[in-house]
């Protein structure tokens, strides 16, 4: 087990804990919809797996956006929170940077460390919706930039239409699951 280190990119009261289930959003700088591009997409989704991959961390769930990334996972014992962070971040820069000549990220993200009685099933499921909820793709359709690891997790992912879009009601349970997470 490893202690969380505090720096100056740490924000006061950040707890990294092996086995832990974490939401963390990072933003591109300036918010420049710099995943719309569809091979930066899939340059983002392929850097979850391959973090995954090296165990670690247990990616649960994750969404790229134009102009961010969702992603919902448990916390390995190898790294702490802010060098996985940071590894993401990295694996993602070192192929697409080059394409930009410019900064890729805003240099903090957010955080949330689900406590117990939160459940990740709500956290993964504003993750799946947050494209619907923005518009970006009809509610017929499937978002390609969605990933999950193990679809059988989540409950709502088995009440899909056949499509593995979203039921058309989703978005209004969507939009108070939202209201909900973003108080937090």
């Amino acid at each position: 087990m490893f202690r969380s280190r505090q720096t100056f990119r740490l924000r006061i009261g950040r707890v990294s804990l092996p086995g832990a289930t974490y939401f963390v959003t990072m933003c591109a700088a300036r918010r420049q919809p710099v995943f719309a591009s569809p091979d930066h997409a899939r340059i983002a989704t392929e850097a979850l797996a391959n973090l995954a991959d090296a165990n670690e961390v247990s990616w649960l769930a994750g969404t790229v956006m134009p102009d961010h990334l969702h992603v919902l996972f448990q916390l390995g014992d190898r790294l702490p929170l802010a060098r996985v962070m940071a590894k993401l971040k990295g694996a993602i820069t070192r192929r697409i940077n080059h394409d930009l000549g410019s900064h890729l990220w805003q240099e903090n993200a957010f955080e949330h460390r689900l406590r117990p009685d939160e459940s990740a099933e709500a956290y993964a499921f504003y993750i799946f919706m947050n494209p619907y909820r923005a518009a970006l793709c009809g509610n017929e359709a499937t978002w390609p930039w969605w990933v999950c690891t193990d679809p059988a997790r989540f409950q709502f992912l088995t009440l899909r239409r056949a499509n593995r879009s979203p039921q058309p009601e989703w978005l209004d349970e969507a939009e108070r699951i939202s209201n909900q997470i973003v108080r937090r």
